[in-house]
């Protein structure tokens, strides 16, 4: 039961990461100038741990 648990939480937190990064992507494709790349190399990197963590739950 856990383990179900453990499994929905990190596929829900790794598709939202995504998201994020992907949202984040084209917030800095946009902007002109000078860019902060940390949230978006942040999340990418959050995204597939917790893909990883969703791999290993199965």
């Amino acid at each position: 039961m856990l383990e179900n648990f453990a499994l929905y939480i990190s596929l829900i937190t790794a598709i939202l990461l995504f998201a994020y990064s992907y949202v984040e992507g084209l917030r800095i494709a946009n902007s002109e100038g000078k860019v902060h790349g940390g949230t978006f190399i942040l999340s990418v990197t959050a995204a597939f741990l917790f893909s990883g963590f969703t791999y290993v739950f199965i």
